[in-house]
């Protein structure tokens, strides 16, 4: 972020603070986007995430008197979906049983695995396997394996937004590196269906 851009957003929070909704409305839109996809991958379901992100900015909106001038927005409202998300998923996996919610990457396919490019066919499958064995991960573990991964976090920033000792979080991500290779050495050892 440019210097400008960074002085534009503070001007933003400080309107948003006095009660400009418009000034909130331009970081939402700002931001609307990653809030939407870190809680997507958090997730795994569209309409949870698209719950989850509209939570996190209502949320942030009523505690936006609260943010300090030194933070950066960003890490900020991350820090909110992150922690919304975590929550979600350790209420939805004591709500749901094991088996009842199935990911399915062919959804939109009635295509028969004969009449799939092989390729295609073992990449998809991949896929598939790749996002249960995410969704099996606990939330804690998912939250650090997304925000290093996709979020491109250091430990550093990682411990700061889930508010825990750097060594937990290089431990947890150790632990979730191992499940996900566990659950996926059968495509890291070249198998087949």
């Amino acid at each position: 972020m440019s210097h400008l851009e960074h002085h534009e957003e503070k001007m933003l929070i400080v309107k948003a603070k006095r009660g400009d909704t418009k000034a909130f409305e331009s970081l939402v839109r700002k931001y609307q986007k990653p809030i939407y996809y870190l809680c997507y991958r958090m997730t795994g379901a569209h309409q949870a995430a698209d719950d989850l992100s509209q939570d996190v900015f209502i949320k942030a909106y009523f505690a936006l008197s609260r943010f300090r001038e030194e933070m950066i927005f960003f890490s900020w409202i991350r820090k909110i979906a992150v922690n919304r998300a975590i929550n979600y998923l350790k209420v939805w996996k004591r709500e749901k049983s094991m088996g009842g919610d199935e990911m399915r990457v062919f959804q939109n396919s009635d295509a028969s695995p004969q009449e799939i490019p092989e390729e295609t066919y073992q990449r998809k499958q991949m896929e598939k396997r790749f996002k249960q064995a995410l969704k099996e991960l606990s939330a804690e573990q998912r939250a650090i394996f997304i925000l290093k991964v996709y979020e491109n976090l250091s430990y550093e920033q990682i411990a700061m937004t889930l508010d825990i000792p750097q060594g937990t979080v290089m431990s947890r991500l150790s632990r979730a590196r191992q499940k996900l290779k566990n659950a996926m050495a059968e495509y890291l050892q070249g198998g087949s269906r």
